[in-house]
């Protein structure tokens, strides 16, 4: 590899990082992937060693190619994927992955880049195709985070060639992995799926958690292993093998001194084991640790449930320290005010403001501090060295003590597996870290973990996908009858698997079904929920919601319903709630402590304060929802004018009214673009009394959606797909691809052809066309359409497609699918398509007999395609031309 690109590597790096250099095992992993266009099968590096920097290589490399290619050179390196996708299994890494995603974002920002910095932001805003990325965003670099909640991030949905980063969870990747996106919609499958799986490099982190997925991803990348293809990584501290540290690593002073950091173990044993017993000895070891430290630090201690963590949280505030808690069962609005008030407590800064930080898993995992002192219950092995990874992580500490509680060795059976009174876990996991401990010599430095032999799990008893399995999961247009569970390909087996369901706080619940309406017109996103197991603690929430209003918002095959729990406690929990529901409690109800959702009765400390809705501040995007009560005569002018409140005469008539009701804040947003807010009016019942109050909601709508609103000026089939394929066009050259299957004018002539069906009577009444006016492709403006009787239009584009092309498979199946329809059948026969419309065309009449009627031939060809082409590159096309019309849509073209 050339010295001037390893200068230029180092160079970057430095301007990004603060002036750190990078470390030979980084600068060897970017050289590897210049050279070869694929990143390794595993990297291997202790807690500490700089894993992250994955996030500096993916973008360096993809911008020196672009810059290599722009100054018409034969770039030096080999294409990389474009997308990087960063799977990690707790909630708090994948903030803290796009957190640091973010920072390098901001500073390839179009205000402060200057230098080599300058010179790859310009390199990666060449890739950028959207006029909403290039006009709206500062940054050329794309990161997204797709993590649980109702709304999702889908701004990585929108521009394929675009450099991204996205931060995900194992459940949200592997479910798209497969086709079944978890709380997607039916209609985004192939879109999320192709963008996901193909051009893609994915890190898997704590791979050793998470074989199944590791090992299903690795048999769908064998079967596309082309330069587009799924590129998938396992990294850990402790797997093994890959990239890994050398000794020019451990010669470097500034690693050398994290790796090999000094942190003893120290073993507490505790008789009969109890949550007292546990609590009371952690707390006992934690205050000893703190009176010998030298200086001032937080110690950091691990309990292994909410119970035992805010237990020990209240016994250490009762000798005067100052406690923070951070567990599972709080929001991530409600950690982001710990960020806010403990300013570098939960990164390597520390604050010396904070004398204790107590933990459930939630920080086990990539969060990066730097402890000086810790003290933990006894876990598995995996668990144990993560934990310690969080303790002395920066080497700075002359030497530093990891301090365990643990059962007496004669309580634990290395043969049970049952949680029993060492839940979460089993006494058979406990005994495997004890038994690990044992073997490390009293040392637990990340060489020496990374170095000792970690237990070697069971072999998993489950089967392996098969391309049949594939095959029916590319059904995403119908419903079958029994479904592949995905679960069974990308979940860990367990002999009690974990059901969980997500708790968040709404005002206004008191509005009957407007107020459930309300609820699905702003749907929780990941900040306002709280994850709690289907158990004792969710049952005790609900007791403590009485009988006040709760209701449950369900994803199912896409569609997000909502209705009112018909049972409180311990009823509702074991009848009337599924795995991955959200359960919306009214705010006010008084069930936290400490920042934690910790309802009266599941244990002590009582709780003090009430919960808020946290609905209204401002998410990761910045954008806002605003849910206002109102009567509806405050509003009948605007209403009068336009129901739906979609066009801009309309919502200038609401800013007024609300400007004058003292809403000032709201009455601002409604200043934005169309495209930018949607608005809904609910009333709390049809036709009300104009006195009666109803439900304003109004959500500054960003990552990627298209809100329901009217275009501003006419918008022709003509010049629509005219914009489509010139924006098709675009993506295409910017892809740089060098092998995508199919030709570029193949692409080309779907995206010409993509909406022709939209010229149909029926579809051009529904625009609000006027007889004599060239076919629309949106609502004229200031027409409502209706939502019609599912009749496609894609269909029809079909055939309109196949006769301008020959009956070519690839134009014919892009255009019939690319929205999510006809995959692989559409609803109606040729007759029914075409109806009454006798102006329609001869030769694309007799071709949608061809393809739709009695002997239809659409669904052979779908299927010769997508065997030759393979499930997840045809999804990849169809999410190409999809993208190409997305952008332009947004644009109001």
């Amino acid at each position: 590899m050339t010295t001037d690109l390893t200068e230029r590597f180092v160079a970057f790096f430095e301007a990004v990082n603060e002036g750190a250099s990078p470390y030979p095992w980084q600068i060897g992993l970017m050289e590897e992937i210049a050279r070869t266009g694929r990143w390794p099968e595993e990297i291997t590096a202790p807690t500490g060693a700089g894993k992250s920097s994955v996030v500096d290589i993916h973008t360096f490399l993809v911008a020196e190619r672009a810059r290599q290619l722009a100054s018409g050179q034969e770039p030096a390196i080999a294409r990389p994927p474009r997308r990087l996708v960063l799977v990690a299994p707790r909630r708090v890494l994948v903030d803290d992955q796009y957190e640091r995603a973010t920072r390098l974002a901001a500073a390839l920002s179009g205000k402060d880049a200057n230098g080599i910095v300058g010179e790859i932001a310009h390199a990666l805003r060449s890739l950028v195709t959207s006029a909403e990325g290039r006009a709206e965003r500062e940054t050329p670099l794309g990161v997204a985070k797709l993590r649980g909640g109702v709304t999702l991030d889908l701004s990585w949905r929108i521009d394929p060639a675009r450099c991204q980063i996205i931060c995900a969870t194992p459940q949200m990747w592997g479910s798209r992995l497969l086709l079944r996106g978890y709380r997607g919609s039916k209609r985004a499958r192939a879109l999320e799926t192709g963008l996901l799986t193909n051009d893609v490099a994915v890190i898997i982190d704590e791979a050793h958690l998470h074989r199944r997925l590791v090992e299903t991803a690795r048999r769908i990348a064998s079967w596309q292993p082309d330069e587009l293809g799924l590129q998938v990584t396992a990294m850990s501290a402790t797997i093994g093998g890959g990239r890994t540290l050398g000794p020019e690593d451990y010669a470097d002073p500034s690693l050398a001194r994290r790796v090999n950091a000094i942190k003893r173990v120290r073993r507490i044993p505790v008789e009969a084991w109890s949550d007292g017993k546990v609590a009371s000895a952690l707390v006992e070891e934690a205050l000893a640790l703190r009176q010998g430290m030298q200086q001032q630090g937080t110690v950091g201690i691990f309990a292994n449930t909410v119970g035992r963590a805010l237990a020990v949280a209240e016994k250490l505030q009762a000798t005067g320290g100052e406690v923070v808690v951070i567990c599972g069962q709080m929001r991530p609005a409600d950690i982001e005010r710990i960020r806010s008030r403990y300013e570098g407590l939960l990164d390597a800064r520390g604050n010396p403001e904070v004398d204790y930080l107590v933990s459930t898993q939630s920080l086990e995992v990539g969060a990066d501090l730097d402890l000086p002192a810790m003290v933990t219950e006894l876990a598995p092995p995996s668990a144990l060295a993560q934990r310690a990874g969080r303790l002395n992580r920066s080497g700075s500490q002359a030497d530093s003590t990891f301090v365990i509680v643990e059962p007496a060795p004669s309580e634990l059976d290395p043969a049970s597996k049952q949680p029993g009174k060492f839940a979460p876990y089993s006494a058979r996991e406990l005994f495997a870290g004890a038994s690990w401990l044992d073997s490390l010599g009293g040392s637990i430095s990340p060489r020496q973990v990374t170095e000792s032999e970690m237990p070697e799990p069971e072999p998993l008893a489950v089967p392996t996908l098969a391309q049949t399995d594939l095959e029916i999961l590319a059904i995403t247009g119908s419903d079958l009858s029994a479904d592949i569970d995905v679960d069974l390909y990308v979940e860990e087996p367990r002999d009690d698997p974990d059901r969980q369901v997500f708790v968040c706080a709404r005002e206004h619940l008191h509005l009957g079904d407007a107020s459930l309406a309300a609820l699905k017109a702003s749907p929780p996103t990941a900040r306002e929920l709280a994850p709690f197991r289907l158990g004792k603690a969710l049952k005790e929430l609900l007791k403590a919601a009485g009988d006040g209003p709760v209701a449950i918002l369900r994803t199912e095959k896409g569609e997000l319903n909502a209705f009112w729990l018909p049972g409180n406690g311990e009823s509702a929990v074991n009848n009337d709630l599924r795995d991955g529901d959200v359960v919306v409690i009214p705010a006010g109800l008084k069930v936290m402590t400490a920042g934690v959702i910790h309802p009266p009765g599941s244990s002590k400390p009582t709780p003090r304060d009430p919960i808020d809705d946290v609905s209204g501040e401002p998410d990761e995007d910045g954008a806002r929802t605003f849910v206002l009560v109102l009567p509806g005569k405050g509003i009948a002018a605007s209403l009068t004018e336009d129901a739906r409140l979609a066009t801009r005469s309309s919502r200038e008539a609401l800013r007024s009214t609300l400007a004058e009701l003292g809403h000032k804040e709201a009455s601002q947003v409604l200043r934005r673009p169309l495209r930018d807010v949607d608005v809904v009016w609910l009333e709390p019942e049809p036709d009300s009394d104009l006195d009666a109050h109803g439900l304003l909601v109004i959500r500054e709508m960003g990552a990627g959606r298209l809100p329901t609103t009217a275009p501003e000026n006419l918008v022709t089939i003509a010049d629509h797909q005219r914009s489509v394929e010139e924006r098709l066009e675009a993506i295409y050259e910017a892809l740089d691809p060098r092998d995508l299957g199919v030709e570029r004018d193949q692409l080309l002539l779907a995206a010409r052809h993509h909406d022709a069906g939209k010229a149909h009577p029926l579809f051009q009444a529904r625009m609000g066309a006027d007889e004599g006016d060239e076919p629309l492709a949106k609502p004229k403006p200031g027409h409502a359409p209706d939502r019609g009787d599912g009749w496609r239009h894609e269909q029809l584009s079909a055939a309109f497609a196949a006769d301008a092309s020959g009956l070519d498979p690839v134009v014919t199946v892009l255009t019939a699918a690319h929205h999510g329809h006809g995959q692989p059948l559409f609803d109606r026969d040729a007759g029914a398509l075409l109806g009454n419309w006798d102006a329609c065309p001869p030769n694309v009449r007799a071709t949608a007999e061809r393809l739709f009627g009695p002997a239809g031939e659409y669904e052979e060809m779908r299927e010769r395609l997508l065997r030759h082409l393979g499930v997840h590159r045809l999804a990849y096309l169809e999410a190409l031309l999809r993208c190409a019309d997305m952008q332009v849509s947004r644009e109001g073209g």
